[in-house]
């Protein structure tokens, strides 16, 4: 599968709640998790569903979940994982030095063409309360770092958004 520069991160209803609930409820740490889906043949991410791991860290700075744990969502969903997500509560609106090293690593090292989310706090009642029961995509942003370009930011959509613009 070839992703192109121009992709798109198209988040379903069910992932945008999934990801406000995580979030909220790990808003003193990196919340952290696999995002389930498919990639079409454009290179857009289509995220169905999004399975919260726990961060073995337990740190507000940094993540990082158990490979059995991504290994027990990968079997139970075989070839359905097509990205990782984790927040940072303390609202830092851009991909860290680690974030940038750990997508390098992964997209090219090891070629794996998942893409990153990154939802930036502060997680409080204000948040809830503009949420209207999902995350707000402007919480949200998204990387991947391809061979040619780098580390390149993402477009995020929601799901009928994506569907009135074909």
């Amino acid at each position: 599968m070839t992703i192109h520069q121009n992709a798109r991160v198209v988040l379903s209803m069910d992932a945008r709640k999934t990801l406000l609930h995580d979030i909220y409820q790990r808003r003193s740490i990196e919340a952290c998790g696999v995002l389930l889906g498919s990639t079409d043949a454009d290179g857009n991410w289509h995220v169905q569903q999004v399975q919260p791991l726990p961060n073995t860290f337990n740190s507000a700075v940094y993540f990082e979940f158990a490979p059995e744990d991504l290994l027990e969502v990968e079997l139970t969903h075989p070839g359905e994982i097509i990205g990782v997500y984790h927040s940072h509560p303390g609202g830092f609106a851009s991909a860290s030095s680690t974030d940038r090293e750990n997508m390098q690593r992964v997209n090219q090292q090891q070629q794996i063409p998942w893409v990153w989310l990154i939802i930036y706090g502060p997680f409080n009642e204000a948040l809830l309360q503009r949420a209207d029961g999902s995350l707000p995509l402007a919480s949200i942003l998204a990387y991947h770092h391809y061979s040619q370009e780098g580390l390149q930011q993402i477009t995020v959509q929601a799901e009928q958004n994506f569907r009135t613009e074909l």
